[in-house]
């Protein structure tokens, strides 16, 4: 048995509609022995020294990419293992290393779980390590209005909406640095493998183009969106018409302070996977 410390995000896309005590039992089941749960917002995520101190082997964590993102960043450097389970909205590293599989299939398929922990490609910005993706641009704004409608802050809409129009329609833009200026209103880059990123860019020249972007960001795959292709590469500098911009660091908003190198690189966590 897997000393397991279990951690859900009750305000994480649909892990609100999980039993805490059902998935600890699927859990105990499946070979991973819950020491201590967590639940988030009410109680704080733990850092790696916390973790090391009471012998964990395993921390399990249901919610979304961005409550993941913010937890391993907590745990850098640790011996360990994290167990991804898909309890938020997107789920994008739970599906990198779990497959298309929904939560009660995956439970269900615990017994078949890989024996070796592996690291996964991330995206480095100084000492940040980013798994899933990073946006970074004016278009970051429909990130906020996506939080508001997942939060059910309707009231919101009324200040988010008229701000992510007027930013990602504006002048300024971003692009990247040794290319031709053109400002678009987003770059998204993600892992591609242990090299290499994969960088993509949004436009917004139009109202059409708008209006599919802000539906694309709606749906919860921006990248879906009006979009060019800028191809693969193993490093990247983000630079701006303002030395600061918006971005989103899997999936949650930031302000961030323009040039932004980000390089390839692989995680310091390592992930348990469980095999289909």
């Amino acid at each position: 048995m897997k000393r397991t410390l279990l951690v859900i995000n009750n305000n994480s896309g649909n892990a609100s509609s999980i039993d805490g005590d059902v998935l600890a039992a699927a859990l105990e089941a499946g070979g991973f022995q819950i020491a201590c749960r967590i639940s988030l917002p009410d109680d704080n995520l733990p850092q790696r020294v916390e973790v090391e101190a009471q012998g964990f082997d395993t921390v399990a964590v249901c919610a979304g990419d961005g409550t993941v993102s913010t937890l391993c960043s907590k745990l850098s450097g640790w011996q360990g293992e994290v167990l991804v389970l898909p309890g938020g909205t997107m789920n994008l590293l739970s599906r990198r290393l779990n497959g298309e599989h929904l939560l009660p299939e995956l439970l269900k398929m615990l017994p078949n779980i890989s024996s070796q922990a592996i690291s996964v490609p991330v995206i480095k910005t100084g000492e940040t390590e980013i798994f899933t993706g990073l946006t970074v641009g004016p278009s970051t704004r429909w990130g906020k209005v996506r939080e508001g409608i997942r939060q059910a802050d309707i009231s919101s809409l009324s200040e988010t909406v008229p701000e992510a129009w007027s930013e990602t329609l504006g002048d300024e833009g971003v692009w990247l640095d040794g290319a031709k200026r053109e400002a678009y209103s987003g770059i998204f880059i993600e892992p591609f493998d242990a090299q290499n990123l994969s960088v993509i860019a949004f436009k917004a020249n139009s109202l059409g183009d708008m209006v599919n972007h802000g539906l694309a960001w709606l749906r919860h795959d921006f990248r879906e969106g009006p979009r060019e292709e800028l191809g693969v590469m193993h490093s990247v500098t983000v630079v701006g018409d303002h030395i600061q911009t918006g971005t989103l660091l899997d999936g949650e908003y930031q302000e961030c302070i323009l040039p932004l190198t980000c390089k390839a690189a692989m995680s310091s966590i390592r992930f348990l996977r469980i095999a289909g």
